[in-house]
């Protein structure tokens, strides 16, 4: 009982020991207005620093940038040591045949215009109707082979007082002869020609052997002929 503690009460506190019965819950209120917000807070001093992160993933690859300008060049450094010689390469390819060029000439002509020359010497045909390559002397009457081939020479005679004994000599030996026995009143004609194969340095002229047989004729009007010029060269 609480009989005892209410004697106590005007000059105690025990009287809230003597506590009753929990009641039951009440109905919770309705939700009351929002208050008025407060006033902005004072900053804060820093706080610590947080530990490193761990590093992100590689990120794309951006665009390439433009070029930059050109450096300046460097001096050139030493020269370095010669190598060893390489292997020698392959054969190219035959190259395109050339232009064939112009082929080697060797001409001449010439006539004789003054009657019985000397005998025993090369006969001098004076007077030169094509000597272009100078291959024949008209001084000695004597062509000189320059350009090594096949040649044709030819002589035509006229003969006139006396028999006529004419020969084409090749480096001083005879070659071929021609003979003409003089008809008294007549002016015959003789002639001889010949294919010689000459190398250089070679001679040819027309002689007549011996005064015994020396009627070859020639005039103005009346000529003697020598000549020659190149088949084929070698």
């Amino acid at each position: 009982t609480c009989w005892a503690f209410s004697y106590w009460k005007t000059w105690t506190s025990w009287d809230r020991w003597c506590v009753g019965k929990t009641g039951e819950a009440g109905i919770p209120g309705s939700r009351g207005a929002p208050g008025t917000p407060g006033t902005t807070g004072q900053k804060g001093e820093p706080g610590p620093t947080g530990f490193t992160g761990h590093p992100g993933a590689p990120g794309p690859i951006g665009p390439a940038g433009p070029q930059g300008a050109r450096g300046f060049q460097g001096e050139s450094g030493p020269v370095g040591p010669k190598g060893d010689i390489g292997l020698p390469g392959s054969n190219g390819a035959p190259g395109l045949k050339g232009h064939t060029g112009p082929a080697p000439m060797s001409a001449f002509s010439a006539v004789l215009t003054v009657a019985y020359p000397p005998a025993g010497s090369p006969i001098q045909f004076n007077q030169v109707v094509y000597n272009g390559e100078q291959h024949y002397d008209p001084h000695s009457g004597v062509f000189t082979c320059q350009v090594p081939g096949l040649y044709f020479f030819s002589f035509h005679m006229h003969v006139n007082g006396a028999n006529a004994l004419v020969a084409l000599y090749k480096n001083e030996e005879p070659v071929v002869f021609t003979y003409d026995e003089y008809n008294k009143g007549f002016l015959d004609q003789m002639s001889g020609s010949a294919v010689l194969m000459l190398h250089p340095g070679d001679r040819v002229y027309v002689q007549v052997p011996d005064e015994e047989s020396n009627g070859i004729f020639a005039a103005d009007n009346v000529h003697c002929i020598f000549s020659g010029f190149l088949i084929a060269s070698t």
